[in-house]
């Protein structure tokens, strides 16, 4: 899949550009950054489904598997005329990074269903690749975010044909992204916190019940 001109926030301009530096002291702005249309990408990829029914006592086991690989490419950087030459402020190799470490290249959903009458008990399982990111001080400063596994169970009754009630956990293990450098050495993190929600989020365990009426 090909996609032009996608919207992306530039680097920082500063009042020492050659180009847009004027501009900026005569508004007084120190820094300046933008929105534009300043990149076109190439995905390819591939998704797996395989899916197995089987009866168990007198309930029915359902077996999903799901993959997915994909592999991202910058193809073009697109600066305005004015700002031409200055493609890795434009679009900087941090920037450029954290775009094609946008989703892990692999994902892998293993979803258990067990229904016997009007109980159901559901089980998910999810892998997330590993991600590496720039830091903040050029491309020597990289994290590698290790591959991830969390585990998500629910337990439903069906009260009627239009009455459902659903009690369960996401990431039932507590399970965190690794880490980052920066906030132990540094102090200085992506998302304020220890944790850089690159995967899976660093929300951590979540209970919750769900009660569906359909009318």
């Amino acid at each position: 899949m090909k996609v032009k001109d996608r919207i992306v926030l530039t680097g920082n301009f500063s009042q020492d550009d050659d180009a847009i530096g004027q501009i900026l002291i005569d508004n007084h702005i120190d820094q300046a950054q933008f929105f534009t249309n300043a990149m076109d990408t190439k995905t390819k990829g591939v998704d797996v489904i395989l899916s197995y029914n089987q009866n168990i006592g007198k309930g029915k086991l359902t077996t999903t598997l799901a993959g997915n690989y994909n592999e991202m490419e910058i193809t073009k950087v697109n600066t305005s005329d004015r700002l031409k030459g200055k493609e890795d402020v434009y679009l900087s190799p941090r920037e450029r990074a954290f775009i094609l470490a946008s989703a892990p290249k692999t994902k892998i959903n293993l979803n258990l269903n067990y229904k016997i009458s009007k109980f159901n008990a559901n089980v998910q399982l999810v892998r997330f690749d590993k991600v590496t990111l720039i830091g903040y001080n050029g491309a020597d400063d990289y994290q590698t975010y290790n591959p991830k596994v969390t585990t998500d169970l629910s337990f439903g009754y069906e009260f009627s044909k239009n009455i459902t009630l659903t009690v369960g956990s996401k990431n039932l293990f507590n399970r965190y992204p690794t880490l980052q450098k920066a906030a132990v050495s540094e102090g200085n993190t992506e998302a304020g916190g220890i944790f850089d929600p690159v995967q899976m989020g660093f929300a951590g365990r979540q209970a919750f019940a769900r009660f569906n009426f359909r009318f």
